[in-house]
């Protein structure tokens, strides 16, 4: 079995007051920025995020979303995809980008957004990238994103930046923190984009992820990257992703 856990203890913040009064199987409401639901005509509305259930001590579930507000992690079960060329580490199940990410997760943009934000992630310190392949680096509450899976039986477990492999540069994305920018709404429907794109994590830059890479736009020529073939992982291969939120101090 896959370990749903990842390394590091780090300090609760206050959201565990939210829902640290809430008993054993309970529902507490989501908080109040989480996406809605709009009505969109012909566009399919933004789901509502599942219920938030209480697992044990400070251990939560939103959807297939575990929490854990100790740690200040959220993980998630998904697989391998097909994807030839890569622009985004995960996707929702069955999101529309899935044929240029690495992995599929089994969650919807707004469950792993509620996740996200019960581990005290603010958009308010956002900068949202603000076209595709946005110069300008995007900001915000830093985070790393880890990916575990099994080799033989035992668990192997890297860095999501060790994933993206450039086929020209030879060179995999440089580690460093992620940043939480919490995706935005589509100015005519109110659609929650990273719903409507069902990208989660993305490295180009684009306005829909709700977490994306700081760095730099790389040199290297993007329709180069590959799922990195060092790592032997082929499609279909189950896969635990973790979100792990980093200490303020870190964060600057």
């Amino acid at each position: 079995m896959l370990s749903w856990k990842a390394p590091g203890n780090h300090v609760v913040l206050g959201v565990v007051l939210l829902c640290a009064a809430v008993p054993a199987g309970a529902q507490p409401a989501a908080p109040a920025h989480i996406p809605a639901a709009p009505s969109t005509g012909t566009q399919p509305a933004t789901p509502a995020p599942s219920p938030v259930t209480r697992l044990g001590d400070n251990l939560f579930r939103v959807g297939n979303v575990r929490v854990d507000l100790t740690k200040r992690e959220i993980s998630v079960p998904g697989k391998v995809n097909e994807a030839q060329v890569l622009e985004f580490i995960a996707t929702t199940q069955g999101g529309f980008k899935s044929y240029e990410s690495a992995l599929e997760l089994e969650t919807n943009a707004v469950n792993f957004n509620t996740a996200l934000i019960l581990i005290g992630l603010d958009k308010a310190h956002a900068v949202v990238p603000r076209q595709h392949f946005d110069p300008n680096p995007p900001a915000g509450d830093s985070v790393e994103v880890w990916v575990e899976w099994e080799v033989q039986g035992a668990p192997r477990r890297v860095r999501a930046e060790q994933l993206v492999y450039n086929a020209e540069t030879k060179q995999t994305l440089a580690e460093g923190p992620w940043v939480y920018t919490g995706s935005t709404f589509m100015a005519d429907t109110n659609a929650f984009r990273a719903e409507l794109d069902g990208t989660l994590i993305g490295f180009v830059h684009t306005p829909s992820p709700l977490i994306e890479n700081p760095a730099p736009l790389s040199a290297g020529p993007f329709g180069a990257n590959r799922l990195n073939p060092n790592l032997q992982l082929t499609p279909g291969t189950r896969v635990v992703l973790t979100v792990r939120a980093l200490p303020l101090t870190k964060r600057q």
